[in-house]
């Protein structure tokens, strides 16, 4: 593995600025989430509602995040990145507000889809105001900076979520978004500039109801108890993909179905399909086996996490200077996705799942979930950069939406495949297995990633 040996530039004031005010909102959606998967239970409980009922204030969250996805690529083109992240926050702030103020479930269900249209830009803009501000040569510590939230959310929000659920009114855990979200506008408005526009950007209407309709009904399906969504979502995306490769003129497009002629975008956006995959399957699955097998609470399952979360704050602002001194990518990726393995083999061995008996995590455990999370750090920071390799600065946009959609369809997908293993098979090993196979996928396009860091 080669680096040039001159440091990289500093970040300095303006891009410490920036990278604070897009933490804080990245944080409070994620936070979000974590907390309300707690709070379910307590949710059906002051509706009188059955849990199947109950589960659509999570499904519907999920399905506005994949149906506004698609959209990213224009809204950053026709407002510019910075103007549609704030937007976005806002609309984020007022879901959070009629959330905490809903009179019944089907008016929660329906302002949780409100958040989640707010939330599903912010982490594709982020990862565009990054590429516009940063430059080459900081990107990857920022693309580092921005990946802080991802640990720390799964840990936080059971514990937080626990703590409001008991001393306060299931409101508050609606309303404990607000000065997160009241920052993150003020810092916005301070740190983020407005970013490039084009007024004469056009959107593709038709284009935008099929990938948009077509990734809703593929995460709906993958989330739910019927495979008809899944397939009549592949249908309609296979529709778009025809009419994308019939139309031989340029014209305004959802996803650029051409950058996927790019070797470096195609290995770094199949790595990070799988690689969500593997992490959100990892994330189902941990807690659910101390919860089942070792009768920890929510409170506690959710702080079993934290190792894996520690793991991956140590290591990635590391991954991230790595990446900005010209560390080769795939020689990275393929070391963190070793690590990666490793983490994960202890969890399919039969002394594992007694392992988790009252008493919480062995030693073994927590360092294997140490491990695994120090590897997954350096096996996706890499990608943040490679994603756009050898695209033109033009293409920024619509690499980063494309790359968003297959991210959300791999988590959805890793998560459903692993909770159709625990229903049909005995115990966890079958389930843990699975996500060690599609760890062990992640080398395949890891294989294609640039050998070495160039400029754009």
């Amino acid at each position: 593995m080669t680096t040039r040996t001159e440091p990289p530039p500093g970040l300095g004031r303006p891009l410490a600025g920036l990278a604070c005010a897009l933490v804080v909102g990245a944080f409070a959606a994620l936070l979000d989430t974590t907390i309300v998967g707690v709070a379910v239970h307590t949710l059906a409980g002051a509706f009188s509602a059955d849990l199947a009922a109950t589960q659509w204030v999570t499904t519907a969250y999920l399905l506005a995040v994949a149906a506004v996805i698609p959209a990213t690529g224009w809204a950053a083109a026709r407002f510019g990145a910075g103007r549609a992240w704030t937007v976005s926050l806002a609309v984020f702030l007022a879901g959070s507000v009629l959330c905490g103020a809903a009179w019944s479930l089907p008016s929660l269900v329906a302002f949780r889809a409100l958040q989640g249209a707010g939330a599903g830009m912010l982490f594709p803009l982020s990862r565009i105001i990054v590429v516009e501000a940063a430059g080459r040569e900081r990107l990857g510590r920022m693309m580092a900076l921005m990946a802080i939230p991802v640990p720390l959310a799964p840990v936080l929000g059971p514990v937080v979520g626990g703590l409001v659920l008991e001393t306060l009114s299931w409101r508050w855990v609606f309303f404990l978004n607000v000065p997160f979200l009241l920052a993150g506008i003020a810092l916005s408005a301070a740190c983020v500039p407005g970013g490039r526009r084009d007024g004469g950007a056009r959107l593709d209407v038709a284009g935008l109801a099929a990938v948009s309709g077509g990734v809703t009904l593929l995460v709906l399906g993958l989330t739910g108890d019927h495979a008809w969504p899944s397939a009549a979502g592949a249908a309609l995306l296979g529709l778009y993909a025809w009419r994308h490769v019939r139309a031989r003129h340029g014209g305004p497009h959802v996803v650029d179905l051409g950058l996927f002629r790019d070797r470096a975008f195609s290995a770094s956006a199949a790595l990070g399909l799988l690689a969500n995959a593997a992490l959100y399957a990892a994330v189902f699955l941990v807690p659910l086996l101390f919860q089942q097998a070792g009768g920890t609470g929510a409170l506690g399952a959710g702080l079993v996490l934290a190792p894996q979360g520690l793991g991956m704050l140590a290591a990635v602002l590391a991954a991230g200077r790595l990446v900005d001194l010209r560390a080769n990518p795939r020689a990275l990726v393929l070391a963190g996705l070793a690590a990666v393995a490793a983490g994960t083999l202890p969890f399919v061995l039969p002394f594992a799942q007694d392992a988790s008996a009252p008493g919480g995590v062995t030693p073994l455990l927590a360092a294997a979930l140490f491990v695994r999370g120090a590897g997954m750090a350096f096996a996706v920071a890499p990608t943040m950069t490679t994603l756009y390799h050898s695209l033109p600065r033009s293409s920024t946009a619509d690499a980063t939406t494309a790359n968003a959609v297959l991210q959300q369809v791999g988590a959805a997908a890793g998560t459903a495949a692993v909770a159709v293993l625990l229903d049909r098979a005995d115990g966890f090993a079958p389930a843990f297995w699975a996500t060690l196979a599609a760890v062990a996928l992640c080398a395949v396009p890891a294989l294609f990633l640039p050998g070495q860091s160039t400029e754009r």
